[in-house]
């Protein structure tokens, strides 16, 4: 079944779309608020096929090196003919397409896509802890996004009187108001989710107008970031936020260490236009390729026009990020990809409209040459862990106005964990994994009588991803490597009617260690 969710932050819905230069239909269902399970399970028929035992292995039992493989008659002969000084590529024997089809009744599964390797000699895993945002991460991001503006802010406190307001702020919130009123809303009726009615709120609004000051009250806001773990959750004390102007555009700068204690672990280190301020969510362009939850929205022809008038060319947006990486001197990053993205809002009388629409730039940390592989899911805490500590994230969104919108996720220290490249299983069992634990997969999920799913795989790609530890409540986890095999999925009824279509290159159809094949659901 496919759950509905509320548009409330980047991501909690990505919605069916068509990339209107390749014609891909893509949909996308993510929940940031309460993530989504991430366990490590053994594979039954994937033990199986790769010599696992019949429990959980420890990390000693899966990080196997490369030359004791070879001595313990591991390596396949065909894979250690052709291995080159621990060359990643000659040690898994991957096809550059993979290409197959099987299935049953209910689920038929093809894949034709291009098998995608880091050009390395070898991977290791990796320690990964999490941390706060310093003073050395705003100085970069201010140098090179906002040219080393200064911070300011409104002075709500000389502004206490008018609620942080402007004169002429309230006057248009008052002209909203009356214009509510005269669409046929009843003054006595609430005013939003507020205690107070609509009539009650104009009054609000007019006892604020009269001491309200024409013309804002700024103050100077220190740029120092602070974390203190020693503090509770919210306190203001590791919050920093304030506004920078550069060349006449507004720009709200946040650095959020304030949620590293408690159940979340979740640093933020934002900067967004404030023109755009609002939530932006991924890629949805084509109102006829759509699932029934956009058609509620009521925005399709607006998204289409807006999407259509939109002259930025993805290639220049990823372009743009890779300069901007450099000049922040975030070598250790690199773009993985991209979508187009919107913003959502709601309008005074709850109806939805569209703020702005860009081009949205993901961005991987690069370990030794071997990407950690970027997931809408990704960062969702096992059943075990104490504490949510989603992956590290960043992100670029771009207009045909330029940079609108960076954002930053739970930075990363990463150390080597093994001390020689792993042993990685041959490419022909991995396969083997997938073709077998797909089709399983696929039969567990929920699903009425008669009803189809046809899975048709387009990627297939080898690098990090991040499992993180349980039963600690410190922020870290390790980097193995994985196969991650990604593509669509059609429901379809009993009658062939299609229900549904799931495709995001973001989005893994199945995910599989590379050192055991053991599945990382």
């Amino acid at each position: 079944m496919r759950e509905k969710g509320m548009m409330k932050s980047k991501g909690n819905r990505k919605m069916v779309n068509k990339d209107m230069a390749n014609g891909n239909t893509v949909s996308k269902n993510r929940m940031i608020g309460h993530a989504a399970k991430r366990i490590a399970i053994l594979g039954i028929c994937g033990c199986a096929l790769a010599g696992c035992g019949d429990g959980m292995q420890t990390e000693e039992e899966l990080v196997i090196p490369v030359e004791q493989a070879k001595e313990d008659k591991a390596v396949p002969e065909a894979a250690e003919n052709t291995t080159s000084a621990g060359d990643v590529a000659g040690q898994v024997q991957a096809p550059d397409r993979y290409q197959w089809e099987g299935g049953l009744d209910a689920v038929s599964v093809q894949a034709d896509a291009v098998v995608e390797i880091p050009d390395v000699v070898g991977i290791r895993t990796k320690k990964i802890t999490g941390r706060a945002f310093i003073q050395e991460d705003f100085d970069r991001v201010d140098q090179a996004l906002l040219g080393g503006g200064k911070l300011w802010d409104r002075d709500y406190q000389a502004m206490a009187d008018s609620n942080g307001f402007t004169a002429s702020e309230l006057e248009e919130a008052l002209r909203r108001l009356e214009g509510i009123k005269e669409n046929g809303t009843k003054g006595n009726m609430l005013y939003g989710d507020k205690a107070v009615t609509l009539d009650q709120q104009i009054v609000i609004y007019r006892d604020m107008l009269e001491k309200a000051p024409e013309e804002p009250v700024l103050m100077d806001v220190p740029a120092i970031v602070n974390f203190d773990d020693t503090l509770g959750e919210g306190e203001k004390e590791n919050y920093l936020s304030g506004m920078v102007t550069v060349d006449g555009k507004e720009y709200r700068v946040i650095v959020d260490n304030s949620l590293l204690t408690g159940e979340i672990r979740r640093a933020v280190f934002s900067v967004e236009r404030e023109a755009a301020n609002g939530s932006w969510n991924w890629l949805m362009s084509d109102p006829t390729k759509r699932d029934e939850y956009p058609e509620e929205l009521g925005i399709e022809e607006d998204l289409a026009v807006m999407l259509e008038e939109l002259q930025l060319q993805p290639d220049t947006a990823v372009e743009e990020t890779r300069m901007k990486l450099k000049a922040m001197g975030m070598e250790d990053y690199a773009p993985y990809g991209g979508e187009y993205s919107y913003i959502l809002a709601l309008t005074e009388d709850e109806k939805n409209v569209i703020k702005q629409v860009g081009y949205q730039v993901h961005c991987s940390r690069v370990e030794d040459g071997v990407p950690v592989l970027y997931m809408h899911e990704d960062g969702s805490r096992s059943e075990e862990a104490r504490v949510w500590w989603p992956a590290e994230e960043m992100t670029f969104v771009y207009t045909d106005e330029g940079l609108i919108s960076f954002e930053w996720v739970n930075p990363w220290v990463p150390e080597d964990l093994s001390a020689e490249p792993v042993f990685l299983l041959p490419f022909t069992e991995i396969a083997d994994i997938f073709q077998e634990m797909i089709i399983k997969k696929s039969l567990d999920e929920f699903s009425e009588e008669g009803d189809r799913t046809e899975i048709q795989v387009s990627g297939v790609r080898l690098g990090y991803m991040l499992l993180q530890d349980t039963g600690v409540e410190q922020m870290t986890g390790t980097l193995v490597p994985v196969w991650n095999f990604t593509g669509r999925k059609i429901g379809r009824n009993a009658a062939g009617e299609m229900k549904y279509v799931i495709e995001n290159e973001y989005e893994s159809l199945l995910t599989i260690n590379a050192m055991d094949g053991t599945i990382v659901e």
